[in-house]
This record gives C-alpha cells, structure tokens and sequence, in this order.
C-alpha cells in the first residue's frame, strides 16, 4: 500500500501566456477597470445618438403602421362592406400616409441633428484629441454630462 503512494509524483510544466492570450486577459482586466473619462465621453456620443435617432424611428413605425391599417379599412369597405366610393377615399388618404412616411422621418432626423449635432460634434473632437473651430460654445451640463437645455 506504501508503495503505491510512494511511486506516485507531482509534475508540473509553466507556460507563458502567449500575445493572443495577453491581450484577452488585458482585455477581460480593462472591462474591470473604473471607466476612464475618454469612456465616459463615448457613453455620451452614443446616447445623444440613440437620442437623436430613436425618436424618429418610433414616430415614423407609428405612421407608417397607421397608414396601413388606414389602407385596409379602405380595402375592406370597398370589398367587403361594397362602399366603393368612401373605400377607394379612405384608401387613398391610408397610401397618402405612407407615402409621407419617409420624409417625415428624414425631416425629424435632420431635426434631432440639429438638437444633438453641436454636443456630439464636441464630443468627438474631445475624444479624437482634434479641435475644430466652428463648434459653438460650451453648453449648460448636468452632472451626467447632458445639456441642462435637452
């Protein structure tokens, strides 16, 4: 019984973490590092854009599916109820709401452009290191870092 214990040996090899595996692990540490201001002024850019482009998704859906429904109540009085005149109206008025869809939707996002432009352009010029000089003044800013004016 002694013998069996005692042929038995404990081996051990090291090996070096390689460049691949260096950069997973400085990659994986920097997720647990306390974000750095440079972090922080990303977060922003990107939710002033999400704020900038998720209003006009949302109204531009929202219109777009009314038309639709507008289109097939005009459809179904034609077809189903025979008032082909307030059928072939009330279609007419749904396809004319569609239609419109995509320029109001352009038009608000030209909008929220105007809204967020100037903040995201400073932003990014503080990110990128660069300068430029016909970005406006400095707005009024939370603590969060979003104007008080939004």
């Amino acid at each position: 019984m002694d013998d069996n214990h005692s042929s038995e040996k404990f081996d051990f090899n090291y090996v070096a973490p390689d460049a691949e595996e260096k950069r997973w692990i400085e990659d994986i540490r920097r997720q647990y590092l306390q974000g750095s201001e440079r972090d922080e002024k990303v977060a922003q850019v990107k939710a002033l854009h999400k704020r900038a482009r998720l209003f006009p998704k949302c109204f531009a859906s929202a219109m777009g599916v009314c038309g639709t429904l507008i289109l097939g109540v005009g459809m179904t009085l034609t077809l189903v109820w025979n008032y082909m005149v307030a059928g072939i109206i009330v279609g007419l008025i749904g396809m004319a709401i569609m239609f419109l869809t995509y320029p109001v939707y352009q038009f608000l996002i030209e909008k929220g452009k105007k809204k967020y432009g100037d903040r995201i352009l400073r932003l990014t010029d503080e990110i990128s290191g660069s300068n430029t000089e016909n970005v406006g003044a400095e707005p009024d800013v939370t603590d969060d870092g979003f104007d008080k004016s939004l």
